[in-house]
């Protein structure tokens, strides 16, 4: 089983999925144009807001319209040392669904077996969390967020993530819960 280190990578890594960056470029031939009127206002501004509870970092972004809603999504990332780097092997995102419901999301690497999915150990208790979706680099595995888990969750130390590689062995990710309780709050709101 590979040497697994504890940390939190930067934020913006995987939540600035979320953030848009456009570029407008027009073509064509070059011509004069009216001074923007002295009346117009600047566009407005978003504002990303990054918090730090214990083991989860959760990114906030207000939207530009007073009017949009703030999202919030967490994570929690474990990574293994490398060539000297620190490579993500599993990230555990906690966010919205399109329709606005909580929803977990792991994301690790690949040379899984798919069928047994990820089994996630509560105390006394397993669930098991089909992967949803792989790809070269990693695979997905989501499962929503009911009272009854964020309730579980926010009452654990630690918890573990298991996963069967192609080759038979078993891989076990300990994870430290502190902060999971903040963040659930934090991308509720």
């Amino acid at each position: 089983m590979p040497t697994v280190t504890f940390g939190l990578m930067q934020a913006i890594r995987y939540s600035a999925l979320c953030t848009v960056l456009g570029v407008v470029v027009s073509g064509g031939a070059v011509q004069a144009q009216k001074p923007p009127a002295a009346t117009s206002l600047p566009a407005p501004q978003s504002r990303t807001e990054i918090l730090t509870y214990d083991n989860w970092t959760v990114t906030c972004r207000d939207g530009a319209d007073p009017k949009e809603k703030r999202v919030c999504s967490a994570e929690l990332v474990i990574a293994q040392e490398a060539n000297n780097q620190r490579q993500p092997v599993f990230v555990w995102f906690l966010g919205l669904n399109k329709d606005g419901a909580p929803v977990n999301v792991w994301r690790f690497v690949t040379g899984l077996t798919i069928p047994p999915g990820l089994e996630l150990k509560f105390a006394d208790k397993s669930r098991k969390v089909p992967i949803a979706t792989c790809d070269s680099a990693f695979c997905t595995a989501t499962l929503p967020i009911d009272d009854a888990f964020a309730k579980e969750a926010s009452a654990l130390v630690q918890s573990e993530a298991v996963l069967q590689t192609a080759d038979g062995r078993t891989v076990t990710f300990t994870i430290n819960m502190k902060g999971i309780a903040q963040a659930l709050t934090a991308i509720r709101r």
